[in-house]
């Protein structure tokens, strides 16, 4: 559709603030619609939604959910059949977009709350003689009591299996693409709900500009990689740019979230 390119233009605000303090982006945003520039409520389905909103036309949100078949199901229950409870699911790769120590220290505080399940294409499991599949390793994350990570494929299949998530998510806002979006509005259960993780605040420029929008609507590279992409604010020596603030995420500040949302699930 020619007429989106209207209602996404105050999106070029991504490529054209490169210098100034965090004043001066909260300052421009004064002369936009939020609902168009940065607001949250514009992800996921933003660049499909926002035509229809504007010219009025009502949209809902529908309840997403992921099947698999009853034998992926079995297998799940034969791998977890000796596990004591509570179940954390955790991913093999969840390296690739927070640093790797952060991630083992973080596995070795979260065995001590429970059963740790790691999923990953290349995670073996006594039971099995092969890798699991995608669905499979899926079922085996709906067998979980709750899945910590970052966003990722699995992630969304945990998500979407009913299990509560609390994901590290992309750099964008979170409802780029995250189940605190398509899921939560779904989810009466305060406790139950999917959690994002923040940076600290001290850490946390709060402006998401870590990423630069393509002229044509998509993401440059990186991608959503904290640990690749630089932040624009955050500069070090005043010229370099600095690590992304997603990057600055603690060890304490995930774990403390997966305790704090066990505890009020009683599952701990």
């Amino acid at each position: 559709m020619v007429e989106a390119g209207d209602f996404m233009m105050p999106l070029g605000v991504y490529r054209d603030i490169l210098w100034g303090e965090k004043k001066d982006f909260h300052l421009s945003k004064e002369s936009y619609d939020l609902a168009y520039m940065i607001d949250e409520n514009v992800y996921p389905e933003g660049n499909l939604r926002t035509p229809f909103t504007k010219a009025g036309f009502p949209f809902r949100h529908h309840k997403l959910s992921l099947t698999v078949m009853p034998e992926d199901k079995a297998l799940a229950t034969r791998i977890i059949a000796d596990l004591p409870r509570p179940i954390i699911a955790v991913q093999s790769d969840m390296s690739r977009k927070w640093p790797a120590e952060r991630c083992a220290a973080l596995n070795q505080r979260l065995a001590a709350l429970g059963s740790l399940v790691t999923l990953g294409p290349d995670e073996r499991y006594p039971s099995c003689e092969k890798p699991l599949s995608f669905l499979q390793s899926a079922a085996l994350a709906a067998s979980a009591d709750i899945f910590v990570g970052i966003d990722s494929g699995i992630a969304h299949a945990a998500a979407l299996m009913g299990v509560q998530t609390v994901l590290i998510p992309p750099v964008f806002p979170e409802s780029w693409i995250s189940p605190t979006e398509y899921a939560n509005p779904f989810i009466a259960d305060e406790a139950c709900r999917h959690i994002s993780i923040r940076p600290h605040p001290e850490d946390f420029c709060g402006h998401y500009f870590c990423l630069r929008p393509t002229a044509q609507g998509g993401i440059q590279p990186p991608g959503g990689n904290s640990l690749l992409v630089k932040c624009r604010w955050k500069k070090r020596f005043g010229i370099f740019k600095g690590n992304s603030c997603f990057n600055k995420i603690s060890v304490d500040a995930l774990y403390d979230v997966v305790v704090a949302a066990m505890k009020k699930r009683r599952l701990i």
